[in-house]
């Protein structure tokens, strides 16, 4: 980290240029350096400061405006650039542990300046460096140091062709050799080919291989992972029995070099199997801390969901960039006005407004919902590296997946949505490509797709959720989890006997309101959703089936309200809380309450359905659709 600069926040925060954009920043009613330092912190800035000066007056990071790179000279120059950031090391192991959220402003620094450097560094050093830190032992942290200098450069090696997001079925198979011992690696088909691995296509000498795991006599004991050697680290030639090779150009984030691998039986030692969940002896026997493969998995979870807590970051990155430019450009384009002879900035209409501003509200929450997720799953890591392996551990790990697996839904279609509204926005001059729109367009599109398709990880989160009730309803036991999420359900039935009162528009304006009325829509869903279950499966469909028909209009909506519900709780309780200085709380209140009735404003037609049916004497029996 860079020594504390002289100054404070002035030195951190200098006055704005004077421009067109000057009008609307006098008539504020905040100081935006103090909304600045209540938001990031000292650290944060500073760190911010540092990197994007460091950039500004390096030759290497310069980009070249109007011409457009070749694939081959586009990867290489990703290549150096992400071989520069490890030598300029901007952030040490220590800082990255003592402070995880510098690691995510890292990330997003990188990321405003070209998303294929933010990846390449990104998948090298966190999610390759943070496999290998998290879900290994003592005995692999002879790879971190060769992971900072670059000795070796890695990638995560989880999809396969003929499966993405359904990691548990990957085929590719890791038997163990007693005689040897060795894990043997292998594909047993082309469909089971590693794909779409970021880094593998070109640059990467190792990867962390998720592969079935089996020991003499043909136990599986499941998905575990491993350490292998895909290229020699001084010709970037593959390894014997490896063929590996690149994918070739995509819609964006072409930096990046995405590629496929092949195993034929590649041999790799015992060791390097990633062992915190589970491990083998020399004489073959399976071992682990966790009491039944659910607990292992629950706990192996949390790890995985690394990948997709940091795409809710990145989305959101895209947004505030996206919506930036739009604001400024609404703010200086005039157009029309009261008289012939008078026009104004197009920021000054009613409709104007209302395309961009509830997005501007949206990055403030999910913002901080990124952020306070970050720690969670931070904190998921440590104590994987404590080796806590007791049940609220693999509980947390089991919410910190259903929060994951529906915040990057959420998050990515929000950015999604709202650059493609930025760029209408900007009328004409939004299509240019100098404006960056498009490319932040193209470069967010994957972040609905890859670490699991959004509407199939949405999956994960109805059925977390639908557990926790099956549980209540079957056993008593009580609704809650680690970081109390789900705890409001506890109160489900009393919740759902609620009506909602209001009375007038001024009293939706505290964002408790929204707060009261998702939460009541949360438990509707859920208890719908239930229902539907049910129903499906005493009409004879199997528990595959009754899932299937249970998806559109019950599980994906329920699903989606849940995590709106807890950005809006986690911004509500963030600006409302004591210690916010005074001079930013009017702001802060209204921007939760604007994400929080915009957000709830998209399932209007559903909370109407909700009243009907549920105000119809003998409605709550109604049969669902």
């Amino acid at each position: 980290m860079a020594p504390p600069s002289e100054g404070g926040a002035d030195a951190l925060l200098p006055d704005l240029p004077k421009g067109p954009l000057q009008a609307y920043r006098s008539r504020a009613s905040f100081c935006w350096k103090e909304l600045a330092l209540f938001l990031e912190g000292e650290d944060v800035l500073r760190l911010k400061k540092t990197i994007f000066s460091t950039l500004e007056n390096d030759p290497l990071f310069a980009h070249s405006h109007g011409e457009e790179l070749c694939l081959e000279k586009c990867r290489e120059l990703s290549f150096l650039r992400c071989q520069r950031l490890l030598e300029l090391s901007f952030l040490s192991m220590e800082d990255m542990v003592a402070s995880p959220l510098l690691v995510q402003t890292l990330i997003a620094c990188l990321g405003m300046y070209d998303w294929s450097l933010g990846l390449k560094f990104l998948l090298h050093m966190l999610t390759f460096g943070s496999a290998i830190y998290s879900s290994g032992s003592e005995r692999h942290l002879k790879y971190l140091p060769k992971i900072f200098n670059m000795e070796i450069f890695g990638c995560f090696a989880v999809t396969e062709l003929s499966h993405g997001s359904n990691a548990k079925a990957v085929r590719t198979t890791a038997h163990y050799d007693p005689t040897t011992e060795e894990f043997i690696i292998h594909t047993p088909d082309f469909e089971a080919a590693k794909f779409w691995v970021g880094n593998m296509g070109k640059t990467a000498t190792h990867a962390v291989v998720f592969a079935q795991l089996y020991t003499p006599g043909g136990q599986c004991h499941g998905l575990h992972s491993f350490v292998v050697q895909i290229r020699d680290p001084k010709t970037l030639l593959p390894m014997p029995g490896v063929m590996v090779g690149d994918m070739g150009k995509k819609l964006g984030l072409n930096g990046v070099d995405n590629g496929f691998a092949m195993f034929h039986k590649v041999r790799i030692p015992r060791q390097d199997l990633l062992n915190r969940t589970g491990d083998v002896t020399p004489e073959g026997t399976y071992v682990t801390p966790f009491k039944d493969d659910k607990q292992r998995f629950g706990a192996s979870l949390g790890t995985l969901s690394f990948g997709r807590v940091t795409i809710v970051g990145m989305s959101i990155v895209n947004l505030k960039l996206a919506v930036s430019i739009a604001l400024r450009f609404s703010a200086t384009r005039c157009q029309f006005g009261p008289t012939d002879g008078e026009e104004v900035p197009v920021l000054e209409y009613q409709m104007q407004q209302w395309r961009l501003l509830p997005y501007l509200a949206a990055i403030y929450a999910l913002d901080h919902f990124s952020k306070s997720l970050f720690l969670d799953v931070a904190e998921l890591q440590q104590g994987l590296a404590g080796a806590d392996h007791g049940a609220r551990q693999a509980e947390l790990g089991r919410e910190i997946h259903a929060l994951a697996s529906a915040g990057k839904p959420l998050a990515s279609w929000t950015a999604q949505r709202g650059i493609q509204e930025c760029r209408e926005a900007c009328g004409g001059h939004g299509y240019l490509a100098v404006n960056r729109l498009g490319d932040l367009r193209n470069d967010n599109d994957p972040n609905c797709t890859y670490e699991g398709d959004n509407n199939v990880l949405l999956q994960q989160t109805s059925s977390y959720l639908l557990s926790l009730l099956a549980r209540h309803i079957q056993g008593g036991a009580r609704v809650e989890s680690p970081l109390r999420t789900v705890d409001f359900l506890e109160a489900y039935p009393d919740i759902l006997g609620r009506r909602f009162t209001c009375p007038s528009v001024d009293s939706c304006l505290d964002s408790a309101v929204p707060l009261a009325a998702y939460e009541w829509l949360v438990c509707y869903l859920l208890r719908e959703s239930h229902q539907k279950l049910t129903q499906e499966k005493r009409s004879g469909s199997n528990d595959f089936e009754a899932r299937n028909n249970s998806q559109v209009y019950y599980c994906r909506p329920l699903a989606l309200a849940f995590l709106e519900l807890t950005v809006v709780r986690r911004f509500h309780e963030y600006t409302h809380q004591p210690h916010v200085p005074p001079g930013l709380r009017a702001v802060l209140g209204r921007l939760s309450a604007l994400y929080a009735l915009w957000s709830l404003s998209q399932h209007t037609a559903l909370l109407y359905q909700a009243e009907r049916r549920c105000s119809c004497p003998g409605g709550r029996d109604r049969p669902s659709r």
